[in-house]
């Protein structure tokens, strides 16, 4: 046995299980909305006190283990440089940085669910998959430093044009429902473009490349990808004039646990819920290499866009293969361990060679009319 087959890998489930959890669908549904719900409500203390980054409880802390006065004093004066040094868009983009950290503890129970309800029940628990993209998280995590730092400064510079005045005074729910929506629908619009374009597929198709869903493969995705998503997630929060707390709380822990939970090798789909909210079922579907699924489910967090629009999967109970059908991608499933980090950086450069290729074939003046508007050419698919 290799060392990649034997990393962890799911140990076959009863049969009386099994069949508990067919005849009884609504179990697993019930059972995973359950613990991400608890989590949501155990994370959000952390985060609502992320702004503070922990000082007064890491001051109270102090204070009992060391027993000294001038090591609480240091610690405080410490606090009040933290607060006075730093404005509120470094110490809130700290806080976001600090709820991701804190998120991860929502990854053992997704990891939980894909050993109890295996969508594939032959795909390693911890294989190949999730160790790159795990890699591409680290690196993606150092980026968002860069990428979102400015994003308010930016907005309050050039974009506070945008902001609904009267929204000021409406309730928070009022004011986070109507972030969400906006948001979500110019998350599914982009991604719609995204799939539409092949220019821009190219760099997409990275995140869709992977055969393996897991718990990391929301953070598989080539930057520039990622930092045009990410744009239409943070300014309807801005414009609704959404708290910097619960701007947080949404973001930084509805909206990743969410996006973690339907990448998961989990055979779920929420059953009524669905209707409304994206499944771990509904986004695999996105993810199909299937002819079939082509150009379906592109919700992210909500599904009801989908239906709207008429690009929802009719069936709500298929479980496709993923991935990408270019065999010019650096997969990983074939290379070792320790050209991981190598393959990461293949994978970022595959979408550039992909374009120059192109435009160093014998058909320039055709390629933006061939080739720009449609994905579906040669062997890339969804």
């Amino acid at each position: 046995m290799s060392f990649y087959d034997g990393l962890v890998k799911p140990r076959q489930l009863p049969r009386r299980w099994v069949r508990f959890t067919e005849t009884y669908p609504l179990f697993p549904n019930a059972f995973a909305i359950a613990g991400l719900v608890w989590i949501c409500f155990l994370l959000a203390p952390i985060i609502n006190g992320a702004e503070k980054h922990g000082h007064s409880e890491v001051v109270e802390t102090i204070s009992m283990l060391s027993g000294s006065q001038t090591v609480v004093d240091k610690a405080n004066s410490l606090r009040e440089v933290y607060h006075s040094w730093f404005p509120a868009e470094v110490r809130n983009f700290i806080a976001l940085l600090y709820s991701n950290l804190a998120l991860y503890l929502v990854v053992p129970f997704l990891l939980l669910l894909e050993c109890l309800f295996p969508c594939k029940p032959s795909q390693p628990l911890i294989g190949k998959g999730l160790l790159q993209d795990s890699i591409w998280y680290i690196a993606l995590l150092s980026l968002q430093v860069l990428i979102f730092f400015p994003l308010s400064q930016l907005f309050q510079e050039h974009l506070s044009f945008l902001t609904i005045s009267a929204a000021a005074t409406w309730p928070v729910y009022v004011q986070i429902t109507a972030a969400i929506l906006v948001a979500e629908f110019l998350i599914w619009c982009n991604h719609f473009i995204r799939h539409k374009i092949h220019t821009l597929w190219l760099f997409h198709a990275i995140h869709h490349s992977q055969e393996e869903l897991n718990v990391f493969t929301d953070d598989r995705g080539h930057f520039i990808d990622e930092l045009v998503g990410s744009l239409f997630t943070f300014i309807p929060f801005f414009v609704f004039q959404v708290s910097d707390v619960y701007a947080i709380m949404v973001i930084g822990i509805y909206m990743p646990i969410h996006n973690r939970f339907i990448h998961t090798n989990i055979k779920i789909n929420l059953g009524w819920l669905g209707w409304i909210f994206t499944s771990p079922q509904f986004h695999r579907v996105h993810h199909s290499c299937e002819p079939e699924h082509i150009d379906k489910n592109f919700g992210v967090h909500l599904s009801i866009f989908d239906h709207l629009f008429g690009t929802a999967c009719k069936s709500r109970n298929v479980y496709p293969a993923t991935g990408i059908e270019d065999p010019q991608f650096p997969r990983e499933q074939n290379i070792r361990l320790r050209q991981l980090p190598g393959n990461m950086i293949k994978q970022t450069i595959y979408p550039f060679l992909q374009l120059f290729e192109q435009l160093q074939a014998s058909r320039p003046v055709h390629f933006f009319r061939a080739r720009f508007f449609s994905r579906r050419n040669g062997n890339i698919k969804s």
